[in-house]
């Protein structure tokens, strides 16, 4: 029972699944909020959606761990990883990952080709694009590297809406582009050293600390601004307005403490920000949007 528990955590840990759990509530939030009420909601659709983008997904995390596994090995953070610490083998890993990507692939199909195309779009730029190339090559490799993480919530919109001309699915798909400067970046500064052990030249190995801060102060400056556009792409009302005005002034004001004091524990305070910013953007446009149609039904 004890191995059982060990290779369970082992696998969890060598398909990213914390980092898949993110994608599958943005995937979430991309699907309700483009479902109307005037239609019951398609739970069939919806679950094949969901659990054929977490395959894909979980599969593109165990297979970027063994494309990096023997970087990994050379970093801090890393090298307790379950391929370069040896739980988990290279063969055991490319059975787990081919078996994901069948399974995210087939159950895909059964929503539609667009939303399967979508998927596939992202485990190729991630795993090929980014992981071989973009990553090992490039110090702004995050930028062309946020579009397999802004995917999953067009994947959601997609499966309701089926319509790739929409532009309310490429607004929420820019709400997770811009996110992932900031969000990347700050780890990149927190844990430059093991970036520069591994070989990889991210923006703070490359450039250094101080065009990094700069970087992130830009890209978070987009992104706040980018959150209070909802209304010109949704039908939301002043309270969802005023909510998203909140989170960017909150954001920004979280912002400028990190700024004052890079390197101490503010970094984790403005990390944790970053990200809950991004789950209460989406939650003041679905919560507004959402009460706009019940109110309108009432």
């Amino acid at each position: 029972m004890a191995k059982f528990k060990d290779l369970s955590r082992d696998l969890l840990k060598l398909t990213k699944a914390e980092i898949v759990l993110l994608e599958i509530i943005t995937l979430a939030a991309g699907f309700f909020i483009g479902h109307s009420l005037e239609s019951p909601i398609e739970w069939v659709v919806f679950i094949n959606t969901l659990c054929g983008t977490g395959c894909l997904a979980l599969g593109s995390g165990a297979l970027n761990q063994i494309q990096e596994h023997r970087e990994d090995a050379l970093m801090d953070r890393t090298k307790s990883r379950p391929i370069p610490s040896g739980r988990i083998s290279l063969p055991l890993a490319w059975t787990v990952s081919i078996a994901l990507f069948a399974a995210g692939i087939v159950l895909l199909q059964l929503v539609s080709l667009k939303v399967l195309a979508l998927g596939l779009t992202a485990v190729i730029s991630y795993n090929g694009l980014y992981t071989l190339w973009w990553k090992r090559k490039m110090a702004f490799a995050a930028i062309p590297g946020a579009i397999p993480g802004a995917l999953p919530i067009l994947i959601g919109f997609q499966a309701v809406v089926n319509d790739l001309s929409d532009l309310r699915g490429y607004y929420l798909f820019a709400i997770l582009f811009f996110w992932q400067m900031p969000h990347f970046w700050v780890l990149a500064l927190k844990y430059s050293n093991d970036y520069d052990q591994g070989g990889f030249p991210t923006l703070p190995v490359a450039k250094g600390n101080e065009v990094t801060r700069f970087q992130i102060t830009l890209w978070c400056l987009a992104y706040a601004a980018i959150g209070l556009l909802s209304t010109l792409f949704f039908p939301t009302g002043i309270p969802g307005l005023i909510g998203s005005m909140f989170v960017s002034a909150w954001l920004l004001f979280e912002l400028y403490r990190f700024l004052r004091s890079p390197e101490k524990k503010s970094w984790l305070r403005f990390f944790l920000s970053i990200n809950f910013s991004l789950l209460l953007y989406l939650f003041v446009i679905s919560a507004d949007l959402w009460s706009i149609i019940l109110h309108s039904r009432s």
